[in-house]
This record gives structure tokens, C-alpha cells and sequence, in this order.
């Protein structure tokens, strides 16, 4: 195991035992022992995320290697428009969920530029033969050690290998609506192209992270996601129990009139979610979407938590 991935998997750990122990501080707030237990579960926290924050500090940023395979490339060299639609829509799809990672679904443009200053996607090399691509990003690191980049890469290498309709649904929260849309335009340059297309990339924990793009897995990915019906985010304001949060980005809500919600809220909200505590009261606003997959005639309902008080 790669001293990263220990610290990562202690990390989680110890935000389990918080969680638990949550619950245990809001049904005796006065029982000193346990109060002594929550700070050094916290010092500890607060240690690992030093420890992973130097880790990814030193790792400075994450290479992608693309990969292009079929006519046009038989011959070492591609025409310039093809590389350049390729590329820019796979970077567009990485800039995108890594917005939506850390805003949400909030836009505007100082919230695309903050994400472009902090992942910083460049063109890094041109391998061998002139049909392989290897395109960089910035690490970049945040206070609680972890790297929007190294989140976005994960999550779009589990969508593009998702393999049923249903995971393909399941996994559009990851991404977000907005990536969806360049990772069609990037699955279509390959189609109209004629060229199947390798994707890869080295995680910080040793873990190869790998997309085999062949004609037919591409043509069925373009297919599903096109398919696919998104609806327009619709706001819903609740007042209820917070019931579990997670440093993941996970939350649970049950509302006063006993409905209870599941879902996600973004990186730029932690720092306001770690005011509460589990069964404290609050009130906010949820956007609610739904994704509907006519394939399976299945849907998916996605809440994101926007704002909470």
C-alpha cells in the first residue's frame, strides 16, 4: 500500500468515528470524556490532512495519456482540426466536473476562471508517431489535502467505463450535466473520425485508471448519453434534521414533514457544513433534477444541497 493511500484510508476512518461519535456528543453534551475524545479525533484529522496535503504537494501535477487509433492515424501523423476537437472537448469534460465538484451547479465566469487557475490544463507532450497525446493538469492541492483534479479524473475514467445503461445513469451525478455534453462532442469527433481512442492515467495510490475506446464501445456510450433526458434543476426550500453528513460530499435530510433526502452538495460548502452536527435542526435549499434514461425507461433523481443554514 502506497503511503498515500494509507492516509487516505485513515482519513476516512476517522471521519466514520466522528460521525459516530456525533451522535453519541449530541445525547450527553456534557460528558467531558467524550468531549476530550471528539478534539483528538479532530488534531488527528487535521494531521492526516497535512500529511496528504504535502503528498499531493509533491506530486506538483496529473499526466493523461490519449491515446488515438485507426486510419487518419495509420501514418504517425493526424490532421490538425481532429487533434484539436479531440482534445479540447476531453479537457472541457475534466474542467466541467471539476466545476461541478467544487460549485455545484453554480456558474458564471469567475467560477470557470477560479477552476482554470487551479487545474491549469495544458497540452504537456506529443509521444511517438504524433497519435499520442499527453495532456496535464495542476494537482493543486486544497487545505484538507484533497485535489479537485484527482476527483474529476476518477470520476470521468468510472464514467466512460461504465458498461450498462443503468450505470451510465448512476453515473452522470458524478460528472454533471454540463461535462456530459463534452464528452459527447469528444465521443462524436471519434466516431466521425473513424478512430478509437485509449485513455490513461496513474492515480496518486498506484492505481492504473484505463478507457479501451473501441468503435463499438464508443458508438454505444454516444448513443446512451444522447438518449438520455436532464431536466431543468428545480429548487426546493426544506426545513428538517440533518440525520448524516459526509466529507464526501454526501448528506441526509428529514424534513418536518417526515420526506427524507439523499443527495450531494459541492467542495465550496464544506467549510459551512462542518458548523453542524448530526440531528441538528437546519433549513436551506435543494435543487432537484431528474435523469431520465428511455433505454431502461428508468430515472434518476439527483438532489444537490445549494444552501443551508
Amino acid at each position: 500500500m502506497s503511503n498515500f493511500q494509507r492516509i487516505k484510508n485513515n482519513i476516512d476512518e476517522l471521519f466514520k468515528l466522528i460521525e459516530s461519535l456525533e451522535i453519541e456528543v449530541k445525547e450527553s453534551p456534557n460528558d467531558f470524556s467524550l468531549s476530550l475524545k471528539m478534539s483528538s479525533y479532530k488534531n488527528q484529522l487535521e494531521d492526516l490532512q497535512q500529511q496528504l496535503y504535502q503528498e499531493n504537494l509533491k506530486r506538483e501535477k496529473e499526466i493523461i495519456k490519449i491515446r488515438l487509433i485507426g486510419n487518419s492515424a495509420s501514418y504517425g501523423t493526424l490532421p490538425l482540426n481532429i487533434v484539436g476537437g479531440i482534445t479540447t472537448n476531453f479537457s472541457l469534460s475534466i474542467h466541467n466536473t471539476s466545476k461541478y465538484i467544487q460549485f455545484g451547479k453554480k456558474g458564471g465566469k469567475k467560477r470557470n476562471q477560479i477552476i482554470k487557475e487551479t487545474i491549469d490544463l495544458r497540452l504537456e507532450n506529443i509521444g511517438r508517431g504524433s497519435t499520442i497525446f499527453y495532456v496535464s493538469g495542476k494537482t493543486s492541492p486544497d487545505l484538507f489535502g484533497e485535489s479537485i483534479l484527482q476527483n474529476s479524473l476518477e470520476n470521468t475514467f468510472n464514467f466512460f467505463n461504465s458498461t450498462t445503461p443503468d450505470q451510465v445513469t448512476d453515473n452522470i451525478v458524478n460528472v454533471g450535466g454540463k461535462s456530459l455534453k463534452y464528452i459527447s462532442k469528444f465521443l462524436k469527433e471519434l466516431t466521425d473520425d473513424n478512430l478509437e481512442c485509449d485513455l490513461k492515467w496513474d492515480s496518486p495510490d498506484n492505481k492504473e485508471y484505463f478507457w479501451n475506446g473501441k468503435k463499438e464501445k464508443i458508438l454505444s456510450l454516444y448513443n446512451t448519453i444522447n438518449k438520455i433526458e436532464i431536466s431543468e434543476p428545480q429548487e426546493i426550500e426544506f426545513e428538517g434534521e440533518l440525520i448524516t453528513i459526509s466529507a464526501k460530499g454526501k448528506f441526509e435530510i428529514e424534513t418536518i414533514d417526515k420526506k427524507r433526502l439523499f443527495g450531494t452538495f459541492s467542495i465550496d460548502l464544506l467549510e459551512k457544513m462542518k458548523e453542524f452536527h448530526i440531528r441538528d435542526y437546519c433549513r436551506g435549499i435543494i435543487t432537484k433534477t431528474t435523469i431520465y434514461n428511455p433505454l431502461t425507461d428508468k430515472e434518476k433523481v439527483e438532489y444537490n444541497l445549494t444552501h443551508i443554514e
